[in-house]
């Protein structure tokens, strides 16, 4: 499966903010999930490009909002901050990070009474 094309490498500072965005069905970050394309910082603002695991998921407005304020929140003194949606290419298990496949192997903990 091909990868994303990215033209600049993604900026490690918004990666770190992103990583408290999470895809609330899967339980992982979107940076975790690979779902980040593109995260970039300019003299203009930032832009970031994501994706999601599914056309489907009907949170993404959600997902999307979540990251636009948290990125607002850390970047306060950034003139403009775009948080695209994305489908191009498509999302695939492929992508998803190390640190995020070793959390999904993880058991889960059972919930005590």
């Amino acid at each position: 499966m091909p990868t994303p094309a990215r033209s600049k490498p993604l900026d490690a500072d918004i990666l770190d903010c992103l990583v408290e965005v999470m895809d609330p069905e899967i339980g992982l970050s979107v940076v975790d999930l690979g779902l980040v394309y593109r995260a970039e910082r300019g003299d203009d603002g930032i832009d970031v490009a994501l994706t999601l695991t599914t056309r489907a998921c009907p949170l993404g407005e959600m997902i999307v909002e979540d990251a636009r304020e948290r990125l607002a929140h850390r970047f306060q003194d950034v003139p403009r901050i775009s948080v695209a949606l994305v489908w191009d290419p498509p999302w695939n298990p492929d992508l998803v990070t190390g640190r995020g496949r070793e959390l999904l192997s993880r058991p889960q903990r059972q919930a005590t009474r």
